[in-house]
C-alpha cells in the first residue's frame, strides 16, 4: 500500500464530478409514484439484487482458500450485516403488511443498513495500514460470530423493544429531519472513507473500491434529497445502493479470486521458468561434467601412458587450446629456486618467448592469487605482457597455476585475438585442469629426473669399470672420453694429460668426434681457458670459435663447450673438452653437477693408475738414480737372453764401476756421492738407446742391457759413455761442479751365430764382471770387450 500522488488527486475530482453526473441523469428516477404490487415488486428486486450482491461477497471473503486479511474479512462482515438489515427494511415494507403498522421498523432497518455501510466500510479502511497476520479461522469464526449477534441484537431490538429508541420510533416518514441528518451522516462516512482511499493504493484492483464508496455516497445522498417512501419508490437511490455492493464484489473478486488466480498462473509460469532453466542447467552442467570427465580421462591417459615431460607437456598444451578455443598457448615451469617461469611448451606460435614475466604479467597475478583468472581486453591494460605474435595480435587472455600437492609448479596461459573471448566457466574449467595437469608434469618430470639420475649412475658405473681394468693413464682417458662424452650428449671432444709442474703444457692424448690430432695446450697462452682451469670444476663457454678452441676443435665448432678439469686435491690431473657444433644455450645443457661426477670419477682413476705406476717403479727401480734396480735387472736380462735366442739376435751387456768412488766420497762426503750416482743414472739415460736397459747394479757399479747389439756396437757405445763420464763436472762440497771422476767398464757379447746356446744370466754377468776386472787392472778408465766363448 502506497500513498497517493497527484494522479490520485485528479482521479478524485473525475469521480466527484462522475458522481454528480449521475446524481443528474438519474435524478428523475428519486421519485416514482407505481401502484402498491408494481412498486412492492421492484422494491423487492432492486433489494434483493443488493441483499444477493451482499451474501456474495460474504461467502467469497469468507470461504476463500488462502488467508483472508482483517480488513477483508470486516469488509465482508460489514457487507452481510447491512444486508441483513436491507432484508429486515424488505419484510417490513408497509405496502406488504395491511393490518399491522411497521412502517417505523421499515424506516429504522433501512437506516441502520445505511449506517452499518457506511460506517463499517470506514472502519475497514482505517485497517488497511495494519500489516497484523492474516484472519485466521479461529479468529475469523469469532468475528462472525461477534458480528451475528451484533446485527442479531440490533433486529430484535428494532422489533420487539421499539421502547429503547424513542427518536427513531417516532419517525414515521422518511423526510423527518433525523432520518435526513442521518443520511447525511451516512454519506459524510462515504466521503471520508473516499478520501482515505484516495491517500491509498491498494494494489491490483485500481479505482473499484473508490467507485463503491462513491456509489454509497450517492445513494445516501439520493435517499436524503428525495427521500424514501412506500408510495414514491427512490429507483436512483436503490440502484446505487445495489452498484456499490457490486463494485464491493467486484474489489473483492480481484482480491481473493482474480489476482491469486493471476499470480498462481504467474507463479506457475515462473515455476515452469524456473523448471526450464534448471532443465537447461542441467543439460549444461551435464555437457560441463562430460567435458570435465572427458578432460580427466585425457589427462589420466597422460599421465599412465605419457612418462616423457616433451610429450605430456605438448599434450597439455594442445588440450589446453582445444578447450579453451585458443589460437596460441603457453605452459612454463619455475626453475629450482622459483626465481623464473621458464617457458617449457608452447602451441601455435613460431617464437615463443623464454619466459613469462613475474611482473605485470597475467602469470604474476596467477601466482599471487592462486587462482585462475581472465583479461578480457589487453587493449586497456597494455602495462601486461603479451607473447608478440607475428600476424596476429592477442586481445583476450586466460590463465591458471599448474598446482601440484598445494604448490604452484607452474601456468598455463591461453590466448585469443578477440576480445573478452573466455568465460567464467572457461576459467572454472581451465583452473580444474591446472590440478590435474600439475600432477602430470610432476609425474613427468620426476620421471625424466629418476631416468636421468640412472642414466648418469649407468654412464658412472661404465667408467668405473673402464678405469678399473687398466692402470695406464693413457687407455683410462681413451676409454672413458667416450663414455663422457655421450653422457652428455656432446658432438665432439678430447683429453689431455697434465704434467707435473704447473707451467708444463697440457699433452694431447684422446679424442671423439675429430678427423685430426690436435696439439697439446700451453695454458700460459690462453688466459681466460687458464682461469676456467684453475677453478678445478667444470664450466661452460658460450662459443667453440675462440682461441685456443678454435684451433683445436676444428672450424666448425660454433656451439658451447664444456671446460672440465680432471683435478685431486686441488692437483691438476687433466683436462676434457666437450662440445657442440650446433649453437645451444648454454642454460639448456643443465648437467654441470654431474660433469662434476664423472670429473672426480675420472680424475680418481688418473690418481689410482699413478700412484700404482710410482709403486711399481719404487719396486722395480732405483730411487736415487731412477734407474731399475738389481732386480729389475734380473728380470729383465733373463727375458732378453730367451728373446736373443729365439730370434737368433746378439745381445750384449756392459758392466761399470766408478775409479776410486771410496776416495770421492772420504773427499767430499756421501751426500755429494749421492749426488753423483744421480748424474751417473742421468749420464747413462741419455747415451743409450730407446731400446737398451741402463740399470744400478749395486754401490757404485752399473750395468747397461744392449738388446739387439753385437760387440762392436756395444764397445763403441761403452767408450762414448766412458769418455763423457771422463769430461763430466761433478759435484764437489762446495756446491760446484768441479770434481771429476773416472769410470771402468767390461763388455760382454752374446751372438746366437757364435754360440747355439745361450748363457744363463749368472754366466753372462760373470763374463761382463771379468772383462771390467781386467780393465781395472790395466789402469782403469778405459773398456775392455770379451766375447762369450
Amino acid at each position: 500500500m502506497q500513498t497517493a500522488s497527484p494522479v490520485g488527486a485528479r482521479r478524485a475530482i473525475l469521480f466527484i464530478v462522475a458522481g454528480l453526473l449521475g446524481f443528474l441523469i438519474f435524478g428523475g428516477l428519486t421519485s416514482l409514484t407505481l401502484e402498491a404490487p408494481r412498486a412492492a415488486g421492484l422494491h423487492t428486486v432492486l433489494e434483493v439484487s443488493s441483499i444477493a450482491f451482499g451474501c456474495v461477497v460474504f461467502f467469497i471473503a469468507w470461504y476463500s482458500t488462502g488467508p483472508v486479511r482483517i480488513s477483508v474479512a470486516v469488509v465482508s462482515l460489514v457487507v452481510l450485516g447491512s444486508g441483513i438489515l436491507t432484508l429486515v427494511h424488505l419484510i417490513a415494507f408497509p405496502e406488504m403488511h395491511a393490518v399491522m403498522d411497521v412502517k417505523h421498523i421499515w424506516i429504522t432497518a433501512w437506516l441502520f443498513s445505511r449506517f452499518v455501510w457506511s460506517f463499517g466500510l470506514l472502519a475497514a479502511v482505517t485497517l488497511l495500514d495494519r500489516n497484523g497476520p492474516s484472519c485466521q479461522l479461529s479468529s475469523r469464526s469469532s468475528l462472525l460470530f461477534g458480528a451475528m449477534v451484533a446485527v442479531g441484537g440490533l433486529v430484535a431490538d428494532i422489533f420487539i423493544a421499539p421502547d429503547s429508541w424513542p427518536y427513531l420510533y417516532s419517525i414515521d416518514s422518511p423526510a423527518h429531519p433525523l432520518a435526513i441528518y442521518g443520511l447525511y451522516v451516512s454519506c459524510a462516512a462515504n466521503v471520508a472513507t473516499f478520501i482515505i482511499l484516495l491517500g491509498r493504493r491498494i494494489n491490483h484492483v485500481g479505482i473499484l473500491p473508490h467507485t463503491a464508496v462513491l456509489l454509497g455516497a450517492l445513494a445516501d445522498l439520493s435517499f436524503a434529497f428525495a427521500g424514501h417512501s412506500p408510495e414514491n419508490l427512490n429507483i436512483a437511490a436503490h440502484l446505487f445502493a445495489a452498484l456499490a455492493n457490486l463494485y464491493v464484489l467486484r474489489t473483492l473478486y480481484v482480491i481473493l479470486i482474480r489476482q491469486p488466480f493471476a499470480d498462481a498462473m504467474a507463479m506457475k509460469e515462473d515455476m515452469e521458468k524456473l523448471a526450464e532453466n534448471n532443465a537447461r542447467l542441467f543439460r549444461e552442467s551435464e555437457e560441463q561434467r562430460n567435458l570435465f570427465e572427458d578432460i580427466l580421462a585425457n589427462v589420466g591417459m597422460i599421465i599412465s601412458s605419457q612418462l616423457n615431460l616433451r610429450e605430456t607437456l605438448d599434450a597439455i598444451a594442445d588440450m589446453v587450446a582445444d578447450m579453451m578455443r585458443a589460437r596460441q598457448c603457453v605452459i612454463a615451469l619455475f626453475n629450482e629456486d622459483r626465481s623464473v617461469l621458464k617457458v617449457a611448451a608452447t602451441y601455435g606460435m613460431n617464437t615463443p618467448p623464454d619466459l613469462l614475466p613475474l611482473k605485470d604479467s597475467v602469470a604474476a597475478q596467477v601466482c599471487e592469487t592462486q587462482t585462475a583468472l581472465t583479461v578480457d581486453d589487453l587493449l586497456i591494460q597494455p602495462e601486461l605482457f603479451r607473447p608478440q605474435l607475428v600476424f596476429t595480435s592477442i586481445r583476450s587472455v586466460i590463465a591458471a597455476p599448474l598446482v601440484n600437492d598445494r604448490e604452484i609448479i607452474g601456468v598455463v596461459e591461453a590466448y585469443s585475438s578477440e576480445k573478452g573471448a573466455f568465460s567464467q566457466r572457461d576459467v572454472l574449467l581451465l583452473k580444474a585442469l591446472g590440478y590435474h595437469a600439475g600432477a602430470a608434469v610432476a609425474g613427468a618430470t620426476l620421471h625424466e629426473q629418476t631416468k636421468a639420475r640412472l642414466d648418469e649412475e649407468q654412464y658412472l658405473y661404465r667408467i668405473a669399470q673402464a678405469s678399473a681394468t687398466t692402470v695406464d693413464p693413457d687407455t683410462i682417458l681413451e676409454q672413458c672420453l667416450p663414455c663422457a662424452a655421450q653422457a652428455l650428449g656432446a658432438e665432439f671432444a678430447l683429453a689431455f694429460f697434465a704434467g707435473g709442474q704447473a707451467d708444463e703444457p697440457l699433452i694431447f692424448k684422446a679424442a671423439v668426434g675429430l678427423s685430426f690430432r690436435p696439439a697439446d695446450i700451453d695454458l700460459g697462452f690462453y688466459p681466460e681457458l687458464r682461469t676456467l682451469v684453475a677453478t678445478m670444476i667444470p664450466s661452460m663457454l658460450p662459443s667453440g670459435d675462440a682461441p685456443p678452441l678454435k684451433g683445436l676443435c676444428g672450424d666448425g665448432a660454433t656451439g658451447p663447450v664444456m671446460v672440465m678439469p680432471l683435478p685431486v686435491n686441488s692437483r691438476l690431473l687433466g683436462l676434457m673438452l666437450l662440445g657442440w657444433r650446433r649453437r645451444v644455450s648454454p642454460e639448456n645443457i643443465e648437467c654441470t653437477p654431474f660433469a662434476t661426477l664423472m670429473a672426480q670419477q675420472i680424475a680418481l682413476a688418473l690418481e689410482k693408475a699413478s700412484l700404482y705406476n710410482q709403486v711399481k717403479a719404487m719396486a722395480l727401480s732405483d730411487g736415487l738414480t731412477g734407474l731399475a734396480n738389481r732386480r729389475n735387472f734380473d728380470l729383465f736380462l733373463d727375458a732378453e737372453l730367451r728373446r736373443a735366442f729365439t730370434l737368433r739376435r746378439p745381445l750384449s751387456l756392459i758392466m761399470l764401476d766408478l775409479d776410486n768412488f771410496k776416495k770421492y766420497n772420504d773427499t767430499y762426503g756421501h751426500p755429494t756421492g749421492d749426488k753423483l750416482l744421480a748424474q751417473l743414472g742421468d749420464i747413462l739415460r741419455q747415451n743409450t738407446r730407446t731400446i737398451d736397459f741402463p740399470a744400478r747394479y749395486g754401490g757404485e757399479e752399473f750395468s747397461v742391457i744392449l738388446p739387439e747389439c753385437g760387440a762392436t756396437e756395444a764397445t763403441s757405445l761403452a767408450e762414448k759413455i766412458r769418455r763423457t763420464v771422463e769430461a763430466g763436472e761433478f759435484p764437489d762440497n762446495a756446491g760446484t761442479f768441479t770434481a771429476r771422476i773416472t769410470a771402468s767398464m767390461g763388455v760382454a757379447t752374446y751372438d746366437p751365430s757364435v754360440n747355439a746356446a745361450p748363457p744363463d744370466p749368472a754366466s753372462f754377468i760373470a763374463v761382463a764382471d771379468s772383462a771390467l776386472y781386467q780393465a781395472k787392472q790395466g789402469g782403469r778408465n778405459r773398456v775392455v770387450s770379451t766375447p762369450l766363448v
